[in-house]
């Protein structure tokens, strides 16, 4: 008797599962379809006693793919790295690169909030450097990456 409850648990649970993958492949919420699709690159998130300092990994980006966008006191890195076109006939041995949209929100501490942010993307390093100064300023701002 105890075999047959452990077969029937276990078949509900089976049952669960496959339920539970065909509504990932019928999806229709888009949003949440690209927040599963989302990469998040590697990031260094620092401070010293002048800045408040990111240094986010993007290589293979292109500048203006990159985005960069503060509202309150959280930044927003964003962009997309395109996929390379490669042959028709290519076999794959290994696949660890990321492609597609990506995106790093990071809190700003409050001594850094309305400071003017610097950002500057370099051989796939994007720098972005908070000033320690405390000054009024707009409640959301774009960053030019340059």
């Amino acid at each position: 008797m105890k075999e047959k409850i452990y077969t029937k648990r276990r078949s509900d649970i089976e049952e669960e599962m496959r339920r539970l993958f065909s509504g990932f492949s019928q999806m229709r919420n888009g949003s949440l379809l690209r927040a599963i699709n989302v990469w998040h690159p590697a990031t260094d998130v620092y401070e010293t006693a002048n800045e408040f300092c990111i240094l986010c990994e993007l290589a293979g980006v292109d500048k203006q793919d990159i985005k960069v966008h503060i509202e309150d006191n959280v930044i927003t890195i964003s962009g997309i790295r395109r996929e390379p076109v490669i042959g028709e006939k290519a076999v794959f041995h290994n696949l660890e690169i990321n492609f597609g949209p990506f995106e790093r929100n990071i809190q700003i501490p409050r001594k850094f909030l309305g400071s003017e942010p610097i950002a500057h993307y370099s051989n796939g390093f994007l720098d972005v450097r908070i000033p320690a100064i405390e000054r009024e300023g707009e409640e959301n701002i774009d960053v030019e990456v340059k």
